[in-house]
C-alpha cells in the first residue's frame, strides 16, 4: 500500500509541475519577458521559447502524457499486486479524479496567477527537456503535419473588445488603454458630420483683406488653423496658419493679402468615417479639413485633434465652455455654456428644440426654479444635465442625444 501511495504522490507532483509551467508559459505576456530579458538570463531562455511557443508546448504535453500514462501503467501493476485485480477500476476512477483536480486544474490556476516567477524558474529546465525530447517532437510533427495545416487565424471586433474588457477586470489591461482601444472602433462607426465643428461656428477669414486688416481678429483667434475664403464661405480656398500670418506682419508684410499664404485644403464629405479620415491627415500631413455635404456645400471643418479625441477623449478641459461655444465630449454627448442659444444646439445635433432663447432661459422655463447641479430632465431623445449654476442662471449643461 506504502509504494502504491508513493507512485500517485510522483505522478501528482510531477505533472503538477509540468500543468503549472504550462499554463504559466501561455499567461506570461511576450512584451513583459522582453523587458525582463533584459536583466536576466533566465528571461533570455523564456524569451526564446515564447517566440517560438510550438516545440516547448508540445514537449510539455507530450511530457504530461508520458507522466499521466506510465504512471497509470504502474498503478495498475501495484494494485494487482497487493489488493487484486478487483480493485483495478476503483482506484483507477480515483486516481483520475486526483490528477484532473489536484495536477491539472489547481495547477493550472497557481501558474496562471504566479505566471512570471514559475516562468522564470521553469525556462531552462523546459529548454533542457525540449532538446531530448526534439527527435519525438519531430516524429509527431512529421506524421501530424498534413492534418494540422495553419489556416488564416481571424478575429473579430468583437471579441477583441470583450477580450479587453476582460483583460481590464484581470489587470492585464489598464482602464485609459481600453478607452483608446474602444476608441479606435469608435472610428468606424463615427462621421467627418459627427466630428466636426459646424460652419456657424468656424472662424473664417476673407482672402482678399490684407494681414493688416485682419491683424486684431488673429490676435483674438484661438485656433492655429484657419479656412480661408473668396467672396463667400461656400468658396474656401485654402486653410492658413495663425502663426505664419502673425509672422508675416511682424516682419512688415502688412499689406500683402491673407490668401496669397493658404495652402490647399483637404475637402471630404459628411459621410467620410473617422477611420478613413484619420488615414487623410496621416498621408498628406494636413490636420484640418473643410467638410462639404453631398451638393458640395461646405457645412463644417473637422481637425484632426477631434479624430484623436474620439480615441484618447477630451484634450481640452470640458469645463473650458464660453457662451455660443459647444464642445463634443462623445458622439452624442456635448457640453454647452448656459448662455448658448438653443438654434445653435439644434443645427449642432440636427434636432428641433422649439427655442430661441438661450440654454439658460429655455431650461429655466422647463425646470420652472433654479436647479441644482447634476438635476437634468428629457425632451424627446435628447438628455439635458445641468453641471454648474451660477447663484442666478445655468452656466454649463451636458446633453445627451439618443438615437
Amino acid at each position: 500500500m506504502t509504494s502504491l501511495l508513493f507512485i500517485i504522490l510522483i505522478i501528482l507532483v510531477l505533472d503538477s509541475i509540468v500543468s503549472a509551467s504550462e499554463a504559466a508559459i501561455f499567461s506570461i505576456p511576450l512584451n513583459k519577458v522582453r523587458q525582463l530579458a533584459e536583466k536576466s538570463r533566465n528571461a533570455k531562455v523564456l524569451l526564446s521559447l515564447k517566440e517560438s511557443m510550438g516545440r516547448p508546448i508540445a514537449t510539455l504535453i507530450a511530457l504530461s502524457n508520458l507522466i499521466t500514462i506510465l504512471g497509470s501503467v504502474m498503478v495498475g501493476v501495484v494494485t494487482t499486486r497487493e489488493l487484486g485485480e478487483e480493485w483495478i477500476g476503483f482506484v483507477g476512477a480515483i486516481l483520475t479524479f486526483i490528477i484532473m483536480v489536484f495536477a491539472e486544474i489547481i495547477p493550472k490556476r497557481l501558474g496562471e496567477r504566479n505566471a512570471e516567477p514559475v516562468a522564470l524558474f521553469m525556462a531552462r529546465p523546459i529548454k533542457a527537456i525540449a532538446i531530448i525530447f526534439n527527435p519525438i517532437i519531430w516524429f509527431i510533427e512529421k506524421i501530424t503535419g498534413p492534418m494540422a495545416k495553419e489556416g488564416e487565424v481571424s478575429i473579430s471586433k468583437e471579441e477583441l473588445s470583450f477580450l479587453t474588457h476582460r483583460g481590464v477586470k484581470e489587470g492585464s489591461i489598464r482602464a485609459y488603454e481600453e478607452q483608446m482601444i474602444q476608441g479606435v472602433f469608435k472610428l468606424a462607426d463615427v462621421t467627418a458630420g459627427d466630428m466636426m465643428t459646424p460652419k456657424p461656428f468656424v472662424f473664417f477669414l476673407d482672402g482678399k483683406k490684407s494681414l493688416e486688416e485682419v491683424r486684431s481678429l488673429l490676435l483674438k483667434e484661438n485656433h492655429s488653423r484657419i479656412p480661408v475664403y473668396e467672396e463667400n464661405k461656400e468658396k474656401v480656398l485654402g486653410i492658413v496658419h495663425q502663426r505664419e500670418l502673425l509672422g508675416a506682419i511682424t516682419e512688415g508684410k502688412g499689406e500683402t493679402l491673407v490668401k496669397d499664404y493658404a495652402k490647399k485644403p483637404l475637402v471630404v464629405p459628411e459621410s467620410r468615417l473617422g477611420e478613413d479620415l484619420l488615414k487623410d491627415f496621416l498621408s498628406t500631413k494636413i490636420h484640418l479639413a473643410v467638410v462639404v455635404d453631398d451638393y458640395g456645400t461646405v457645412v463644417g471643418v473637422v481637425g484632426l485633434e477631434d479624430v484623436l479625441e474620439e480615441i484618447v477623449g477630451e484634450i481640452v478641459d470640458e469645463k473650458d465652455v464660453r457662451p455660443e461655444l459647444i464642445k463634443r465630449v462623445a458622439r452624442n454627448i456635448i457640453v454647452v455654456h448656459g448662455q448658448t442659444h438653443v438654434p445653435h444646439i439644434n443645427h449642432f445635433f440636427n434636432t428641433n428644440v422649439g427655442s430661441k432663447r438661450t440654454l439658460n432661459g429655455f431650461l429655466l422655463r422647463r425646470f420652472g426654479h433654479l436647479p441644482n447641479a447634476l438635476e437634468s430632465f428629457k425632451l424627446d431623445n435628447l438628455t439635458f444635465t445641468v453641471e454648474e449654476i451660477s447663484p442666478s442662471s445655468i452656466e454649463r449643461v451636458r446633453i445627451v442625444k439618443e438615437e
